[in-house]
C-alpha cells in the first residue's frame, strides 16, 4: 500500500479523537475512532483521553444548540494543548503517518 496514513485529531462529543483522514488510513483502520488501533504509547492514549474529557466540558449538555460555557481563552488553551499533542503523536508515529489537528472552534 502506498502513501501515508493521514490521521485526524478531531474530538467528538462523548469520545473518539483520532480518525482516518484518507483512503490509505481508512482501508487499514476502518471508519471508527482509531486511537486503540495505532502504535502509540499508553501515555499518549492517556493524554488523548484527558483532552477528550476536557473537550466535553465545552458543550452545553443541557441544551447543545446554545453556546457552551468556555471563554475564548479556554478555546485557545485547548487548541494549544491539542496542537502540541498532535506534534507529539506525529513524532511517535513517524513518517508513515501524517497527523492533522482540526480545531473545534467556538460553539
Amino acid at each position: 500500500m502506498s502513501g501515508v496514513y493521514r490521521i485526524r485529531l478531531m474530538f467528538e462529543w462523548g469520545g473518539g479523537s483520532l480518525w482516518c483522514g484518507n483512503e490509505t488510513a481508512s482501508k487499514t483502520f476502518d471508519v471508527d475512532p482509531v486511537e486503540e488501533l495505532l502504535p502509540i504509547s499508553e501515555l499518549s492514549r492517556e493524554k488523548l483521553h484527558s483532552l477528550s474529557q476536557l473537550h466535553d466540558t465545552a458543550l452545553n449538555w443541557e441544551y447543545p444548540p446554545d453556546p457552551g460555557p468556555w471563554s475564548a481563552d479556554e478555546y485557545a488553551s485547548f487548541d494549544k494543548k491539542a496542537l502540541a499533542l498532535s506534534v507529539e503523536l506525529q513524532a511517535e508515529l513517524g513518517s508513515e503517518f501524517e497527523v492533522v489537528y482540526e480545531p473545534i472552534g467556538r460553539l
